[in-house]
């Protein structure tokens, strides 16, 4: 009697030498699905694009073996109703997602989709679904939720998986032309409060970074237990070059020792972080300039360099696996979101719940304007658009609205 299959999987295929030039083949995640066999190209510290890669060939196989009316010309436009969201989002995923700034997240969120809408066709897109998968959302736990209190996915997350969906849609119908383009109804955003943290509290949250916790009763820091440290060894490093560069929460797990085609590495002889790879391309939304490391920042970084270059030698004489990845915990990279860790030390520092990773470049933001850094140098240091810099930062310069200020005191004639 034959197994039953198991279905489509990851398999991390162990290095090897190869058999006619004798040269090292190192780890590769392979996604295997019966007899068949196909390489996602990524090896172990590229976890998340190895499962998109496997999301997008579940969508394929889930889009061939969909009920499609045959015949006709493959150039003519696409009805909606031939259409399934799986073929869109399996495009989509294939060939858009990887580019992104951040493909394991764009990939998390298509998932999510999936599970809802890819038995559906682009004829079923409209405001009614959108809202139901809206409400089927908030029901559900966060992908990283555990326990039977676990956060759920909020009205703006949902948002977010349903700007894909649109993006998605509108990738698809650039190679294969629809006769009408579905639109995406979209919960209403609400206005961001731009909140920064003061000095005080950016120091508070280091300390819990370091392994303490603030005890509001007796007023006083207490030490977590001897692996506290340890544990949020990241976590402090995360912080700091948020606070010091204003990169954007996505990026900076990605910053590499070395020098890298596909993600963020940092060059500490020319004082940089290169936010993309060299072979990476530029979002026009989400730019990722090169940032020059403050001294202090870049004092930090040298010392961080100089431990994790004892601490993979070491690994190395195990025989034990190595990362050059500027953020890493147990000697493997960060490979997926930091909002948990950053949460525990948001708690121990005594912060609002309210504050999140994306504080920090808030804070980064808030405080270039109330030093009077030029408004065209902030913008280009935080990689961020001049008129968003102005229009939500602005009002922090001390020099904002001085002139009117001085005028509608002055004598009138």
């Amino acid at each position: 009697m034959s197994r039953p299959s198991k279905g489509p999987r990851l398999h991390l295929r162990k290095g090897r030498r190869h058999p006619r030039t004798g040269r090292p083949i190192p780890d590769v995640y392979y996604i295997r699905d019966g007899a068949l066999e196909r390489s996602t190209g990524f090896g172990p510290d590229r976890l998340g694009e190895a499962e998109a890669a496997l999301t997008a060939y579940l969508l394929e196989k889930q889009a061939r073996a969909a009920d499609r009316p045959a015949g006709g010309d493959p150039d003519r436009p696409r009805d909606p109703h031939e259409v399934f969201v799986a073929e869109v989002l399996s495009l989509y995923l294939a060939e858009k997602a990887p580019k992104a700034a951040d493909p394991s997240a764009v990939a998390a969120r298509i998932k999510a989709l999936v599970g809802w809408w890819s038995e559906k066709r682009l004829s079923d897109v409209r405001r009614s679904t959108c809202q139901g998968y809206v409400a089927h959302r908030i029901t559900q736990p966060i992908a990283q939720a555990k326990g039977p209190n676990a956060r759920l996915v909020t009205e703006q997350g949902a948002r977010r998986e349903l700007e894909d969906l649109s993006a998605a849609i509108t990738y698809y119908d650039g190679e294969h032309k629809l006769t009408v383009k579905p639109r995406i109804w979209l919960p209403e955003k609400p206005e961001s409060p731009r909140d920064a943290l003061t000095r005080a509290q950016a120091a508070r949250l280091l300390m819990a970074a370091r392994g303490y916790r603030w005890n509001a009763e007796a007023r006083r820091w207490t030490r977590l237990r001897d692996s506290g440290p340890a544990n949020r060894a990241h976590m402090k490093r995360f912080i700091l070059i948020g606070l010091y560069t204003g990169s954007r929460p996505g990026v900076i797990p990605k910053v590499l020792w070395r020098e890298s085609p596909t993600q963020a590495w940092a060059d500490l002889d020319a004082e940089t972080i290169f936010r993309r790879g060299k072979r990476e391309r530029d979002s026009r939304t989400k730019r990722r300039p090169l940032v020059k490391l403050p001294p202090r920042l870049l004092a930090h970084m040298r010392r961080w360099q100089a431990a994790d270059e004892r601490i993979m030698a070491e690994r190395a004489k195990k025989g034990l696996k190595v990362c050059a990845s500027v953020l890493h915990h147990g000697g493997a990279p960060i490979t997926g979101r930091i909002r948990t860790g950053f949460e525990g030390c948001v708690r121990d520092a005594g912060l609002p719940p309210e504050v999140t990773p994306h504080w920090l470049r808030h804070t980064a933001a808030t405080w270039l304007m109330r030093n009077g850094v030029d408004p065209w140098e902030a913008a280009g240091y935080l990689g961020m658009n001049l008129k968003t810099l102005i229009d939500n930062y602005g009002h922090h310069q001390p020099s904002h609205q001085a002139g009117a200020r001085q005028g509608i005191g002055g004598k009138t004639g």
